[in-house]
């Protein structure tokens, strides 16, 4: 439920792109903020979805849960960096929430592990040897070993699966991607 909240909040962080799906989108991270024991995310966004312009759409299923938390607010309303690894930024070395993709220091945007859905790191680094996306290693040949690969379905052996040892190349491919979709 952890790894499934952080991927939610990332994704209600940039909710107005999502204009739509809004209320079914801050209800999911609600919940899953509360069964990964986030009660800081989970009230902050049970909050959201309490405004008179969400309110009504809430499903009946869950608006009294949401209406709880919204009246019990927690003691320390933001316990993120608790639950959360600060890593160092692949370009500058600059600590920061895994799950968060662009770097608050030198402003470049991190590939993410097709396994995690975290931020790459340089020292993790390898690819599906399928279809080629990045993973973490780590991550990556565990998830193997019961599933196949979460990008092509191909069932890809743990064993197939190499640590790039300088994925320098890769991490500049992805830097002239990011930065030509920017402009």
């Amino acid at each position: 439920h952890h790894s499934a909240a952080i991927m939610l909040v990332r994704v209600a962080k940039n909710i107005q792109q999502f204009p739509a799906h809004v209320v079914p989108i801050l209800t999911s991270v609600v919940i899953e903020c509360q069964r990964a024991k986030m009660p800081g995310e989970s009230y902050q966004y049970a909050c959201t979805l309490m405004k008179p312009e969400y309110r009504k759409d809430v499903s009946e299923q869950y608006r009294k849960k949401i209406e709880n938390i919204v009246r019990k607010p927690p003691p320390d309303s933001d316990q993120r960096d608790a639950l959360e690894a600060n890593l160092p930024c692949m370009y500058c070395g600059f600590l920061f929430p895994e799950s968060q993709l662009d770097c608050l220091n030198c402003k470049n945007i991190s590939p993410f592990c097709i396994a995690s859905g975290m931020r790459m790191l340089k020292e993790d680094w390898s690819n599906c040897p399928a279809c080629f996306f990045p993973a973490r290693h780590s991550v990556f040949t565990v998830m193997l070993q019961s599933n196949g690969c979460p990008m092509c379905d191909s069932m890809v052996k743990p064993d197939e699966v190499k640590i790039v040892n300088d994925p320098s190349g890769q991490i500049t491919y992805y830097k002239s991607l990011f930065q030509a979709s920017e402009n």
